[in-house]
């Protein structure tokens, strides 16, 4: 593994975590342990609490934002694998969203020395999107020689900058659990949810900008 300084592992790796099923979670537990396997330190991200050691809602326009800040976190780790689904990262359907939240990513991953992106499944978003990344990563990662062929036909992606990686299927639905009775689990009930933002600030720094926004429209200095 190259040197990580002062950094307290190798590799990062971002994605869907157990307790939540899944292809997604299939490919990132896939990827943590292709990262032992070679020796690596490992730390894991997990989008919602889990199993993993921290969650950090990595999605959306402040996606790379988020990201460089789970990079500071583990002291600067030379490598990163991020995991893409459904809704995660890209977690606005809008457009203009989609490319906010592909170039901050871009910006976020070009900050460490190799960087992966996992598709664990098609997170169907503008191809655009995909080639913004592109610029950015080393290579996206899929579970088939399907799924890369998919990719590149409908991402317009370089066939040599997919790469097929064997996964372990995990369950798809929480044990106990049927296709009848799994709520948000089932295919596609997540269609026309809300996604709400997480706060990116402490409610004491907001609770100082509204006192300092107040003061300032207060203060004499301020009026023309």
């Amino acid at each position: 593994m190259p040197d990580r300084g002062g950094a307290v592992c190798d590799v990062v790796v971002i994605g869907s975590y157990p307790p939540l099923p899944g292809p997604a979670t299939a490919a990132t537990l896939a990827a943590v342990r292709r990262a032992w396997d070679s020796g690596a330190e490992v730390r894991v991200v997990s989008y919602r609490t889990g199993a993993a050691e921290i969650a950090v809602p990595v999605t959306g326009p402040l996606a790379g934002w988020r990201l460089d800040h789970v990079r500071q976190y583990f002291g600067g780790p030379p490598e990163v694998v991020l995991g893409l689904q459904r809704g995660v990262p890209f977690s606005d359907p809008q457009p203009s969203q989609q490319i906010t939240t592909a170039l901050g990513l871009a910006a976020a991953m070009r900050r460490f020395r190799r960087a992966t992106l996992l598709v664990g499944e098609d997170p169907e978003v503008l191809p655009a999107c995909f080639k913004i990344m592109a610029a950015a990563v080393d290579r996206f990662v899929v579970a088939t020689p399907q799924e890369a062929a998919s990719l590149v036909k409908q991402y317009g992606l370089k066939p040599g900058a997919v790469a097929v990686e064997p996964v372990e299927p995990y369950p798809r639905f929480p044990e106990g659990v049927e296709l009848s009775t799994a709520g948000l689990y089932k295919p596609g009930a997540g269609t026309g949810l809300t996604v709400v933002q997480t706060p990116t600030t402490t409610l004491t720094d907001r609770a100082r900008t509204r006192v300092r926004r107040a003061w300032g429209r207060a203060a004499p200095w301020s009026r023309k």
